[in-house]
């Protein structure tokens, strides 16, 4: 298998309803093709990792390089790898804030005016930390796994994080409604994304 890491910078501002745009077509897509991964963003800079066969990464990289949403786009980290960090994940996703960089020590000392590719891109450090703490499990390139016996504490760590995922998505949902009120442009398919995620939340 193959994972990439790759930086880029929004083209144009996401609002809310682009950012569930892009990851309903990556829940869509990326299951049918085996590709995993996890999505930070923040400050209109991407931070990505894909990980899947090498052929279909690579077909899938040079679909987003080319995609005029973003701009100056850098693979900042490819290797070769017999495991998947982020089998959880269709496609992860983060809405970085100073909140939750406050909540990790490793990263109170990181501003997030920093999260941009050019401050990301020579601190390599700064990315295996946010990227670390959505591994579907803890992974550390020191150590095989951290008390892999305490499969209880694992497990509740996955909840917390699935339920962070699911509220994520929520919040983007509700302000891509709130944008579109405000423009007058709510739509039917702003219903069809509620039920949605009405019936992801339930199943929970």
């Amino acid at each position: 298998m193959l994972r990439v890491t790759y930086l880029s910078r929004e083209s144009d501002a996401f609002s809310a309803r682009a950012l569930i745009d892009l990851l309903e077509h990556c829940k869509l897509r990326n299951p049918a093709q085996g590709v995993t991964g996890m999505l930070i963003y923040a400050n209109g800079t991407f931070l990505q990792t894909l990980e899947g066969e090498p052929n279909t990464v690579e077909t899938l990289l040079g679909k987003i390089e080319r995609d005029g949403r973003h701009r100056e786009f850098q693979v900042i980290n490819r290797e070769s790898t017999a495991t998947r960090l982020y089998e959880n994940w269709s496609m992860g996703f983060e809405r970085l804030t100073e909140a939750a960089l406050q909540e990790i020590p490793a990263l109170r000392a990181f501003q997030l005016e920093n999260f941009n590719p050019e401050f990301l891109s020579v601190h390599p450090t700064i990315v295996e930390n946010l990227l670390e703490r959505h591994r579907s499990v803890h992974w550390d390139p020191l150590i095989r796994e951290i008390d892999a016996r305490d499969q209880f504490i694992d497990e509740l760590r996955r909840a917390l994080v699935n339920a962070s995922q699911r509220n994520e998505q929520a919040l983007l949902l509700i302000e891509s409604v709130i944008e579109a009120s405000a423009e007058g442009k709510l739509t039917g398919n702003h219903l069809q994304l509620c039920r949605r995620m009405v019936e992801t939340l339930r199943k929970r």
